[in-house]
C-alpha cells in the first residue's frame, strides 16, 4: 500500500462537545453551538446563549468544527466557527489539524467527503437521524499530499470562497442602502396625504408552475430561505406535488410561518414557492422595487406578527398583510426612486449571480483537486 495514505482519524485532533444536563438560556452569556444553528458557507452563527460551563469545549473564532450526527443529508458537515468566543454543545466534534496538515486542506478534504459521510450516515439512520463514528472516519483511507501541495489546494479554493463571502458582504451593503434610499425619500411611516393600503401596490401571485420545470435553484420553501432577510439557498428538494405557485421576475416572497423569522427573496428571475411562501406580485413592474423594499421594513414584519394566528407555529394573516399601510408613491417619485434604486439591485444580482458560478466552480474542481486529477500547481489565482 502506497505509504501516503493515513486514515482520516489521524489527520487531526477530535474534541466532542458534551451534552449540557442543566440548560439555562438568557440573553447574556457565552454563545453555545448546536446542530440547528449551523449553516453553509463559509461561517457558521449561533443565536443561543448559555451559562458558561468548564466541562464544555471552548471554541474562538475561526475554529473548525464538524457536526457528526443529525439528518444525512444536510446536518453532516464542516463548518468554521464565526463567533469570537463560545462553547460547544453535543454532536459536534472541533477539529484541530495535527502538525504536517494544513487547516485549509483539512477543511476542504472533510468537504469532499461529504458524500461518503452522508451515505455512511443514512445506513444507520433511525427516525430521520443518523451519524459518522469514529471508526468510520478511522477506516477511511486518505492519499495524503505533502504540505505545500495540501496549503496549495485549500489557499486556491479558500479563496473562491472568500471571493463569494466579500461579494455577499457587498450585496448585504447595497441592501442596505437601497433601505436607506428608501427611507430618505418615503420616510419609516406613510404620510397621512398619500396613505393606503398594501393591496394597491401588489397582489398575491394565482398563476401555477409545473413542478418539473423548476430546479433547487429556482424553488422556494420556508426550508430553504434564510433567516433575518439573508436571502436563500438552494432547495434540497422539490415538491411532490405536480404545480406550485408560479413567481415572476420583480415579485417577492416571504415565508408565511413564524414571521419573525423574516425570511424574504427579491425574485431575479422566474421561479415557483411552496404554500407556505407568499408570492406578492406588484400592480405594475415599476413598482416592484418599490414593493420589495415596503415589505423589508421591520415594521412590516411586525405588522404580520401582530396578526398572525397560531401558538406553536403562528402563520401571518392574508388578508391582514394586505391592510398594511403604505405611501403611495407618484409617477414622479417612483421614477426617482426607480433611478436609484434599481442600478442598486442590478449589482445585487450580478453579485448573486457570480457567486453562483463560483459555488460552481469550487464544486467542480473540490474532488479533482482532491484526487490528484489536476494538478493545483497548473492553476493560476
Amino acid at each position: 500500500m502506497n505509504s501516503n495514505y493515513v486514515s482520516l482519524y489521524s489527520l487531526a485532533d477530535w474534541k466532542n462537545g458534551l451534552a449540557f444536563k442543566k440548560i439555562h438560556f438568557s440573553n447574556h452569556g457565552k454563545p453555545v453551538i448546536k446542530i440547528a444553528e449551523l449553516k453553509n458557507g463559509i461561517t457558521a452563527q449561533t443565536t443561543y446563549t448559555q451559562q458558561i460551563f468548564d466541562d464544555s469545549v471552548h471554541l474562538t473564532k475561526g475554529d473548525m468544527v464538524f457536526s457528526w450526527s443529525g439528518n444525512p443529508e444536510t446536518s453532516i458537515d464542516v463548518f468554521w466557527y464565526d463567533l469570537s468566543d463560545g462553547w460547544l454543545n453535543q454532536h459536534i466534534f472541533k477539529v484541530m489539524e495535527k502538525e504536517g496538515v494544513h487547516k485549509l486542506y483539512l477543511y476542504y478534504l472533510l468537504k469532499s467527503l461529504k458524500p461518503q459521510f452522508t451515505a455512511i450516515a443514512s445506513n444507520k439512520q433511525t427516525t430521520g437521524l443518523g451519524h459518522v463514528t469514529v471508526k468510520d472516519m478511522k477506516d477511511m483511507l486518505i492519499d495524503l499530499p505533502k504540505y505545500n501541495v495540501q496549503k496549495a489546494i485549500g489557499e486556491y479554493l479558500h479563496f473562491i470562497d472568500q471571493k463569494a463571502y466579500i461579494n455577499q458582504q457587498i450585496n448585504d451593503n447595497l441592501t442596505e442602502l437601497l433601505q436607506c434610499v428608501y427611507q430618505q425619500q418615503f420616510g419609516n411611516t406613510p404620510e397621512p396625504i398619500s396613505i393606503g393600503r398594501l393591496a394597491e401596490i401588489c397582489d398575491y401571485s394565482r398563476d401555477k408552475v409545473a413542478v418539473s420545470t423548476l430546479t433547487p435553484s429556482t424553488y422556494y420553501s420556508t426550508e430553504n430561505m434564510l433567516t433575518e432577510k439573508a436571502g436563500a439557498v438552494d432547495a434540497t428538494s422539490l415538491p411532490t406535488v405536480v404545480q406550485t405557485t408560479k413567481c415572476a421576475v420583480g415579485d417577492v416572497l416571504i415565508s408565511n410561518i413564524r414571521p419573525y423569522f423574516k425570511k424574504i427573496v427579491y425574485c431575479q428571475s422566474e421561479c415557483g414557492c411552496s404554500t407556505d411562501v407568499l408570492c406578492f406580485h406588484p400592480k405594475t413592474p415599476d413598482l416592484s422595487a418599490y414593493l420589495f423594499c415596503t415589505v423589508y421594513a421591520d415594521c412590516f414584519f411586525d405588522f404580520m406578527v401582530a396578526g398572525s394566528k397560531g401558538t406553536k407555529m403562528p402563520r401571518g394573516d392574508k388578508q391582514q398583510i394586505m391592510t398594511y399601510p403604505v405611501n403611495i408613491p407618484s409617477s414622479d417619485d417612483l421614477c426617482i426612486f426607480n433611478a436609484a434604486a434599481l442600478p442598486i439591485l442590478s449589482h445585487i444580482e450580478s453579485n448573486r449571480a457570480e457567486n453562483v458560478r463560483l459555488s460552481a466552480l469550487r464544486d467542480s474542481l473540490l474532488p479533482r483537486l482532491m484526487s490528484g486529477e489536476i494538478d493545483v500547481s497548473s492553476i493560476q489565482l
